[in-house]
């Protein structure tokens, strides 16, 4: 596909309301945008996006917390915290972005038809979040990386860019497309390596799907029987890849998964011990507590204080 020479601007306009920054144009198809919000200031602001860039964000310090209003991933949220990193899709959503005192955030502006030209022998093996994202589709999808010391030196480095002038952009330009490569090939891999019995690639692919899926409501998750059909995989295969790919069984994953963005939510006070319970799905706030102290060695109360009842 040939690259829109205003997808660049488009990219920056659309996400330059979410955080105020102005991005930098690198080439079509390809922006870079940094926010920075000082450590005495606590600033939220809502954001409604039409046409988006496919982002890649890398977060270096603090915390923000994006909850969607409208959208394919409305009712749900996505925590970022220092290390953080993410493959984001949000066309036709809306939402407000709360942000922390002392966040620092790169986040990489990519046009999907940019990115379509390197995946291009990769077209049957790909995701369909981001099959879809490629193909210009309205479904919204997020993925989180692992964190990773390398991820966040090179983030170091392309906001440090020594030179100066053409060769400055040069830089900026290599480490981008480093970052970009390190996501995609995380993204495109299995999360661990497969024991044998193997699964078959397009296995591997539905199962990561279906972790997704899994993920996008935190108050209905779907059914192991649903979350099969929606990710298009046998039940049985289903359970038994997704312990092989991530290391435990569906619902104890969602489980880990959420009371880890309690924590989060908690640490940032951004909202109250009923309010994150609330938020992340559990409807008694006693079982959200045990449940918590389960995992974390004390209440959610108790943790929010700093460790003082």
């Amino acid at each position: 596909m040939k690259h829109n020479p205003d997808t660049a601007a488009f990219a920056a306009s659309e996400v330059y309301r979410m955080t105020g920054t102005t991005p930098l144009a690198l080439k079509p198809g390809l922006a870079l945008q940094f926010a920075h919000v000082p450590a005495a200031v606590r600033c939220q602001s809502k954001f409604a996006i039409e046409h988006s860039p496919v982002i890649f964000g890398f977060m270096l310090a603090g915390l923000n917390c994006c909850r969607y209003v409208d959208g394919a991933l409305r009712r749900t949220q996505c925590v970022h915290t220092g290390g953080s990193n993410r493959i984001t899709y949000l066309p036709e959503t809306s939402g407000i972005l709360d942000c922390k005192g002392g966040m620092q955030r790169l986040s990489i502006l990519v046009a999907p038809e940019f990115i379509e030209e390197y995946l291009e022998l990769e077209q049957a093996k790909l995701p369909k979040g981001l099959a879809d994202a490629l193909a210009g589709k309205k479904s919204a999808f997020q993925w989180t990386g692992r964190q990773c010391p390398q991820k966040m030196r090179i983030v170091a480095d392309v906001l440090g860019a020594a030179y100066a002038g053409p060769l400055r952009k040069m830089q900026l330009e290599a480490r981008t497309l480093e970052l970009i490569g390190m996501q995609l090939s995380e993204y495109l891999s299995p999360a661990s390596p497969l024991p044998v019995p193997k699964l078959a690639a397009s296995d591997v692919t539905r199962i990561r799907d279906a972790r997704e899926i899994l993920l996008q409501d935190m108050e209905n998750p779907p059914s192991i029987n649903q979350l099969s059909k929606m990710a298009g995989i046998n039940e049985k295969k289903l359970k038994y890849g997704f312990k092989l790919v991530f290391g435990m069984p569906i619902f104890e994953y969602f489980r880990s998964y959420r009371l880890e963005m309690a924590r989060d939510l908690l640490a940032s006070g951004i909202m109250s011990v009923t309010e994150v319970g609330m938020q992340i799905g559990y409807q008694s706030l006693s079982h959200f507590s045990e449940e918590f102290r389960k995992k974390f060695g004390m209440t959610p109360k108790k943790f929010q204080n700093g460790g003082k009842q």
